[in-house]
């Protein structure tokens, strides 16, 4: 995933309220010196944290990470999410994990090995499974200067999604994706908290299927 779509990602996402976003997670862990950032794609959150933190981005993608923003403050890594358990790096006063990247892995096998500092928080965003059924998923069109891309969800379960992306440009179909992404339910943080040692801090929820979630490892 995100080999070719990597080129256009940017191009898709440049309307996303990045700043917004890294700024209301910076104030959320109270103001960390280190971040690490997992999932940290071209590295559009990174660029504001780095004004006053040292930022550490890990992405499987290596096309995505050939288009990120260079900062002296931040250094980037390929490497997978869900491989944790091989990355060696001091520990953060904060990770974070956004625009649903966990919903692309699973948190059991992240949570572990987190290189966190006690006390430190673990801060991302991710569906809410509870709402699927409440509001089923629906095909979209988004549109950029040059062509438009299609996402084609599918439901599987009560947790998992399959969503083809298809971008066209001038009506040639250039990519073709297909991503399956997972929702939590509440109760899946609760017992995932429980297992591996940490509390639930704080949580933001919004009206689509987004929620926010602020963990601190004990």
């Amino acid at each position: 995933m995100f080999k070719d779509y990597a080129k256009y990602y940017n191009l898709l996402y440049q309307d996303k309220l990045y700043q917004k976003e890294a700024e209301f997670v910076y104030k959320w862990a109270n103001k960390p010196k280190t971040i690490l950032e997992l999932g940290c794609g071209t590295g559009q959150h990174a660029k504001y944290w780095a004004k006053n933190a040292k930022v550490v981005g890990i992405d499987q993608s290596e096309e995505m990470l050939a288009n990120a923003y260079q900062h002296s403050n931040i250094k980037y890594f390929v490497h997978s999410v869900e491989n944790l358990n091989t990355f060696s790096y001091c520990p953060s006063d904060c990770v974070v994990a956004l625009f649903n990247v966990m919903g692309y892995c699973l948190l059991e096998e992240c949570l572990p090995y987190l290189p966190l500092k006690k006390g430190g928080y673990f801060i991302f965003d991710i569906w809410d499974a509870s709402k699927f059924k409440k509001q089923p998923p629906q095909p979209k069109v988004k549109y950029f200067n040059y062509g438009y891309r299609v996402s084609i969800p599918e439901r599987y379960s009560k947790r998992l999604l399959r969503i083809d992306f298809i971008i066209v440009e001038w009506k040639k179909i250039k990519v073709f994706e297909r991503h399956w992404v997972q929702g939590y339910f509440h109760k899946d943080i609760q017992g995932l908290c429980k297992k591996y040692g940490y509390k639930i801090a704080g949580i933001k929820k919004t009206k689509t299927w987004t929620i926010w979630y602020k963990l601190a490892k004990i």
